[in-house]
């Protein structure tokens, strides 16, 4: 993942973050987050890949990515409201967003999921990938 983000000529990165500030995220959202998308979040700590962008944390996170305010406002403010067990680390533009399923956590890794904020509450997200890692991999060789 880190050697895909590496190669793209189209980005913009952050400077990363520490690892108090990853593990200060996962205290604060309540949840376990998976080793691979730790790794780029003390790597870059966020960032844009050709027209996606990633939510993170650190000091160099614009407030628009920061991904405790995005993933709470989410889980509270937004209706229907994101479960506890989803982490948003991207939005589609339209409301709805590319989310870590932590609650299907295994050996440091758990699928992306998209949550569709048309489907209600209720809804089964739709599995994407089987972790962040191979998440970023097929997504941006799909967007070049």
């Amino acid at each position: 993942m880190i050697t895909t983000i590496d190669m793209l000529l189209d980005k913009e990165v952050g400077a990363g973050a520490s690892v108090e500030a990853v593990k200060f995220a996962s205290q604060t959202l309540n949840v376990h987050l998976p080793d691979d998308y730790k790794a780029f979040l003390v790597k870059y700590g966020w960032a844009r890949l050709l027209r996606d962008e990633l939510y993170g944390v650190g000091e160099s996170v614009p407030a628009h990515l920061d991904l405790i305010r995005n993933t709470t406002s989410e889980r509270t403010a937004f209706r229907p409201y994101l479960p506890v067990y989803l982490v948003a680390v991207s939005p589609d533009g339209a409301g709805n967003h590319y989310c870590l399923d932590v609650s299907r956590s295994s050996a440091g890794i758990c699928p992306v999921v998209f949550w569709n904020h048309e489907e209600g509450e209720s809804q089964i997200p739709e599995d994407i990938a089987v972790s962040f890692s191979d998440w970023i991999v097929s997504h941006m060789s799909n967007q070049s």
